[in-house]
């Protein structure tokens, strides 16, 4: 069984994602696909050490029922909590698989380790393809942040290690409109309750900083560090939220995608996004945005620095389309994804492990 059914291939360009596919018409049902996660998890481990993520690809996975199965097989226990920031909906007949994000198509997802700004982050996360997009675009793009951290400035690293982050949130009680272009979700939808009550027994579960203000307004904020060593490794992994929480972050992202797609639309977006938020940056400062990243001592991070991890980020993104029934498993202390904006149809979904405490908090 461990080697019959499938054969293992290297990305075609990259040293990852490692590909498993079957060899033939026999070995590409869910069942089959199962059963070999099943009694090779020791392999697939080593896999994920190795590579940072498996894409499981020509299985016949058509619902989320069999993704979520499909996972089972080889991480029983999964986990419902989601503190991140991206809107999300549970598959309906699933206890554990949910919408990728439910953010506007031509919105992209900068590269990000699930839930990296808190405490427990998912130790790893997996997707499936359901619905192969129809246009160009719409890839969840992988990028090993062991080699962001190798290959940053040493001077801009070290600034980062020593000083850490600290990440603030500004939310109202409702998703805004307008008010705060980087906030998705109001707090009620974050952390699914109207009672206040409830919010600050999870923020101080978690050990975060909060304030309530006026109009049902709460501030969090928390710091971190911004380097962390890998659970089982040991190697140090570029490990922080700033891609998706610094201010800069959508003109920035726009800009990579129009040099990649060559769209005046994503030009377009460039110069509008870059507008619209240093104006909001000249009203209500960074502090004030929806999100915003700062050092860990309170000082401003210098936008030459965003811009040069931006750089090496996209310079080890990993690109690849997704086709129908392809599954992905992914190192959520290693490697990051995101997601390409799109037009036309997609549907990804989404389950995550339990989560485990960062290194640097034992």
């Amino acid at each position: 069984m461990a080697s019959l059914g499938v054969e293992i291939l290297k990305h075609e360009r990259e040293t990852l994602p490692l590909i498993i596919q079957p060899r033939n018409i026999e070995s590409s049902s869910v069942e089959y696909l199962k059963e070999w996660i099943a009694e090779n998890q020791e392999a697939i481990n080593k896999y994920l050490l190795t590579y940072g993520a498996v894409l499981f690809r020509g299985f016949s996975i058509e619902e989320g029922i069999q993704f979520q199965e499909a996972v089972q097989s080889y991480e029983k226990e999964l986990s419902t909590e989601y503190r991140g920031t991206s809107p999300r909906t549970l598959i309906p007949g699933t206890q554990f698989v949910f919408s990728a994000s439910e953010l506007p198509s031509y919105f992209p997802i900068p590269q990000h380790l699930e839930m990296s700004f808190l405490p427990c982050p998912p130790k790893k996360i997996f997707f499936c393809c359901l619905e192969a997009p129809t246009s160009q675009g719409g890839e969840t793009t992988l990028c090993d942040f062991k080699k962001v951290y190798d290959q940053m400035d040493p001077s801009v690293r070290d600034k980062f290690e020593s000083k850490g982050v600290a990440y603030i949130r500004n939310y109202s009680s409702v998703k805004p409109f307008l008010s705060q272009p980087l906030q998705l979700k109001g707090w009620s939808a974050v952390f699914e309750t109207e009672k206040k009550e409830e919010v600050e027994k999870e923020l101080r579960r978690t050990n975060m900083d909060f304030k309530w203000g006026a109009n049902d307004h709460l501030c969090i904020t928390n710091k971190a560090s911004a380097v962390e060593v890998h659970p089982v490794t040991g190697d140090k992994i570029w490990f922080n939220h700033l891609s998706i929480f610094h201010w800069a972050m959508p003109y920035q992202e726009y800009g990579y995608i129009f040099k990649r797609m060559r769209k005046i639309f994503y030009l377009f977006l460039t110069i509008i996004s870059w507008i619209i938020q240093n104006i909001f940056v000249a009203i209500k400062k960074p502090a004030g945005m929806g999100m915003h990243t700062m050092f860990g001592d309170g000082s401003e991070i210098p936008l030459s620095d965003v811009s040069h991890v931006r750089e090496i980020i996209h310079k080890n993104m990993v690109f690849d389309r997704w086709r129908k029934g392809d599954l992905l498993m992914i190192d959520n202390f290693r490697v990051s994804h995101g997601r390409q904006p799109y037009s036309g149809k997609r549907k990804i979904v989404v389950a995550w492990s339990h989560p485990l405490l960062k290194l640097s908090l034992k």
